[in-house]
């Protein structure tokens, strides 16, 4: 099992992974430890009811980490490869999201998912209790070579201005390797 230190510092998670659910297109874990991944690595979306529900890229991150074990509605476990090809049937672009999440974690910042098309994450500084601080940024992820319109990074730069976060873009490259760019605000003028 591979349990990095801030979840180590917030949980009692145990050594095993623990058991999730594929239904409908989505991962859930439901029972006692819901709540403890959850405050591990402020993962999903947790009812009242324990049951957590996780984005595809938080499902994917801990089927790779070993944190969790998933199994279909028939009882077939689903490796991470597995669990990728049914999870990027309903969520085109997923690797590219799944790659920029994946290691925003993995430098140690909270992340869950944006505002909206294109907005994809809001990073949260390191460290950062979810219910008590606010995210620093809003991040849109794209891969190497992939258009994006500007009318669409000014909508997204005006987004973060009007919600007082600072925009990065990140570019995953063909190696896999994802570069962030700070987008500062500017007005664009469209022609009339």
């Amino acid at each position: 099992m591979k349990k990095t230190a801030s979840e180590s510092e917030r949980s009692h998670l145990p050594d095993e992974a623990i058991p999730a659910k594929f239904v409908r297109g989505r991962v859930v874990v439901k029972g006692e430890y819901a709540p403890v991944l959850y405050e591990a690595g402020y993962y999903g979306t947790l009812t009242s009811t324990a049951k957590l529900t996780l984005e595809p890229e938080e499902a994917l991150l801990l089927s790779r980490r070993e944190r969790i074990q998933v199994h279909d509605t028939e009882g077939t476990k689903l490796e991470f490869s597995d669990l990728l090809e049914r999870l990027a049937e309903g969520h085109p672009g997923l690797w590219t999201r799944f790659l920029v999440y994946s290691d925003l974690r993995s430098r140690g910042y909270v992340v869950r998912t944006g505002y909206g098309k294109g907005l994809l994450f809001r990073v949260y500084p390191r460290g950062a209790k979810l219910n008590e601080a606010t995210a620093k940024y809003f991040v849109c992820a794209i891969s190497e070579g992939s258009p994006l319109k500007v009318t669409e990074l000014d909508a997204f730069s005006k987004q973060a201005k009007r919600n007082r976060k600072k925009l990065m873009l990140a570019v995953l490259d063909r190696q896999g390797e994802t570069t962030y760019y700070l987008v500062a605000p500017a007005d664009i003028a469209a022609e009339k």
